[in-house]
């Protein structure tokens, strides 16, 4: 039954600001659907990283597993993008998560079988990384296509919310039964999630308004990016992106080596290290979506970056699985609000009809990780990881500052209030 958009408002009216996208029709539907993507994402990210340092016993290689997943997007980013704004979102995002879901009961076969066959699985891993880079921003977009401007901020707050609480129960439930049963199991429940997700978004329906333009595909990758020249915030989000997801995000291809050669326990702690950081995902998802960024979102990113570098530098001080269990969390809390915080500005701050394609952009920036996870293993390999990390650490406080003071159109950037 379609429900107008005014009935939709008053429905999300009666309920606290925090909660007020459940009112509107097909929230409730993608957010669901997203939890069960993000918790076969953190199952099979964890189990990867486990397997490859587990198989290779090399730190760099287990770095590797994380940097091929997020490489493709630095190709695929801005096509994506253009997709997203051209194509039926619900439909697009349906098929992204049907052939993830092939590439997982793939990973889950190779794995089965007999040798060991790490650069397959690799190989793998970048084809998953490849359907993910379409996934986020069709996710994102469709978000501020159900919900209105006015409440858009608390809306992308609340999913940031379940995404990371997922995330958390994900990685605990990875680590498990990775111990109980090695990790096949995890790929084929993985594989099962993404089903049940596709399933659920089966019957989404979203209405938007779309101009016909007569650029091809690559024409409007290429007008998304000259539209965005031109936006001086976009253009700091996104370079800031590209140097916290190179420098600060990079640490989780260290948590292995962290589990295994710092903290001394195996993968159940892995899972339980990658649980505190979800925790305060939590924790940072639950003061997005109940403050919606504040005032000044634009001031608020750039004090996250700098706690996310003080943050690091505390993980690669500590030996001690009790004390590294909070300062991860606080970690978690960062990424959360950073990216959290990167969506609602980036998105608040060009035209509605450039949405996918600014999303787009911020996929092809995140997928300059590659590089810190590369740069960050070779350096765990050869120094410790614990060296690694504070030295990404300081590199991000000073990132922070030096975007403080630079950058007068990002401490002014605010996210859409209107509806």
């Amino acid at each position: 039954m379609r429900v107008t958009a005014s009935v939709a408002a008053l429905r999300a009216g009666r309920a606290p600001r925090a909660l007020r996208a459940f009112g509107y029709p097909g929230y409730p539907r993608l957010w669901s659907a997203a939890l069960l993507l993000m918790f076969s994402t953190w199952m099979e990210r964890l189990a990867i990283g486990w397997l490859v340092l587990d198989a290779t016993d090399s730190v760099f290689l287990s770095a590797l597993s994380f940097a091929v997943g997020i490489a493709p997007a630095m190709v695929l980013g801005p096509i994506a993008g253009a997709a997203v704004d051209r194509l039926e979102r619900p439909r697009l995002l349906r098929a992204t998560i049907l052939v993830r879901a092939l590439i997982v009961a793939g990973i889950a076969a190779v794995v089965a079988a007999p040798g060991e066959a790490v650069w397959l699985v690799l190989l793998l891993v970048a084809a998953s990384g490849a359907t993910r880079t379409f996934e986020i921003p069709a996710t994102q977009a469709l978000i501020t296509d159900i919900v209105p401007p006015v409440d858009s901020p608390h809306a992308v707050g609340v999913y940031s919310l379940g995404m990371r609480s997922v995330a958390m129960l994900g990685s605990l439930t990875g680590g498990l039964i990775i111990e109980v049963a090695g990790p096949v199991p995890v790929f084929l429940l993985s594989m099962l999630l993404l089903l049940t997700g596709a399933w659920v978004l089966s019957t989404l329906r979203v209405d938007r308004a779309r101009t016909v333009v007569p650029l091809s595909l690559l024409g409007e990758v290429f007008e998304g990016f000259a539209v965005m020249r031109r936006i001086p915030a976009v253009g700091v989000l996104l370079t800031l992106a590209v140097v916290v997801e190179v420098l600060a995000f990079s640490y989780n291809s260290l948590m292995p080596a962290v589990a295994r050669d710092v903290l001394d326990v195996d993968a159940g702690g892995l899972g339980l290290l990658t649980g505190a950081a979800g925790a305060g995902a939590i924790l940072g998802a639950v003061a997005l979506s109940t403050t919606g960024g504040g005032s000044h979102p634009g001031r608020f990113l750039l004090a996250v970056s700098f706690a996310f570098g003080v943050f690091l530098v505390l993980l690669g001080a500590t030996d001690v699985f009790l004390i590294a269990l909070p300062i991860l969390a606080g970690v978690g809390a960062m990424a959360a609000l950073f990216d959290a915080l990167q969506w609602v500005l980036l998105q608040a701050n060009v035209p509605d009809e450039m949405r996918g394609r600014v999303l787009g952009a911020w996929v092809w920036a995140i997928g300059f990780g590659w590089i810190g996870q590369l740069t960050l293993g070779g350096i765990g390999e050869a120094f410790g990881v614990q060296t690694a990390l504070g030295i990404a650490g300081a590199l991000v406080i000073l990132a922070a500052l030096l975007a403080t003071l630079a950058s007068r159109s990002l401490r002014s950037a605010a996210a859409r209030s209107s509806p």
